[in-house]
């Protein structure tokens, strides 16, 4: 009988050890988050080879981070800023070794992104806008001049094989990165008579007038285009809803992202944004 309760015991009592090491204090678990943390909360690329940035302190636990696009090491922390989609708002997590307990916080990699949206051409819808460094109300970096200032932003730079998306009919302003989509088809970059459910999948090259000091920067693009709105298909519809949902302060609704609608929906990627060009309502 006493060999028993001696067993239940020592059973119990590694049981409360184990819940002690998953339930961390307060205190602890501030001290940790902190550590956990970067030196800021925003980031730019740069023309160096390496533009790495590390936690306060090293750490053993699990780093991870949505949406995806973050060059992220998950045992150290280290962020690859160069090799990390640009534009977007990431929610970094860690969770310490032997805790059920994660520490949250926000990063930015400065740059450009487009919301996934539907654009109605004979309903005013004609312009996509740029939004930077994953804030949909932020302010641009680039002053609207008609000056042609090396010190400026520059959109639709040639790419590395010296075309640039101007020369297949997209137009893309050089100072604001403002895609104006109806004079995109009048350009006849979908063709002369496009076809339903046409695609195009470019890159856009930019300069911003930043922190990045002008360093050159791309994003890649998906443009559709459809005479109505009822030939558009209900999958991509739904598709550009849960893409919008995965993008933390992005979303049409400016909401934070729905953690669990993101895990729920891995298999969306938030880049490349769509354009969908949509020619008449109905």
């Amino acid at each position: 009988m006493n060999k028993y309760f001696l067993v239940l015991l020592l059973f119990c009592n590694l049981v409360f050890i184990s819940c002690k090491k998953e339930d961390l204090n307060e205190r602890e678990f501030e001290v940790i988050c902190e550590a956990s943390s970067y030196s800021d909360t925003i980031f730019y690329i740069n023309d160096a080879l390496t533009n790495i940035i590390l936690p306060q302190q090293n750490l053993n636990g699990i780093f991870s981070s949505i949406p995806e696009g973050l060059a992220l090491d998950s045992l150290t922390g280290e962020i690859d800023i160069n090799a990390s989609e640009t534009g977007l708002k990431y929610r970094v997590s860690f969770t310490p070794a032997n805790s059920n307990q994660s520490c949250q916080l926000d990063i930015v990699i400065s740059g450009v992104n487009y919301l996934d949206k539907i654009y109605i051409l004979d309903q005013q819808e004609q312009i996509a806008f740029p939004v930077f460094n994953g804030d949909s109300s932020g302010t641009s970096p680039c002053p609207e001049d008609d000056d042609d200032d090396d010190d400026d932003c520059k959109f639709d730079e040639d790419g590395p094989d010296g075309t640039d998306l101007s020369d297949i009919g997209i137009e893309v302003s050089a100072s604001t990165g403002e895609i104006d989509l109806e004079q995109t088809v009048a350009n006849n970059a979908f063709g002369i008579n496009p076809a339903n459910g046409s695609t195009l999948d470019v890159t856009l090259y930019y300069r911003l007038n930043d922190n990045s000091l002008r360093a050159l920067n791309s994003l890649d693009l998906r443009l559709f285009y459809f005479e109505t709105l009822t030939e558009v298909p209900q999958s991509l519809i739904d598709e550009v809803e849960e893409k919008n949902n995965q993008l933390l302060g992005l979303s049409n609704s400016n909401s934070y992202l729905n953690t669990r609608l993101a895990q729920d929906n891995l298999r969306v990627k938030p880049r490349p944004p769509y354009l969908i060009i949509v020619a008449r309502l109905q």
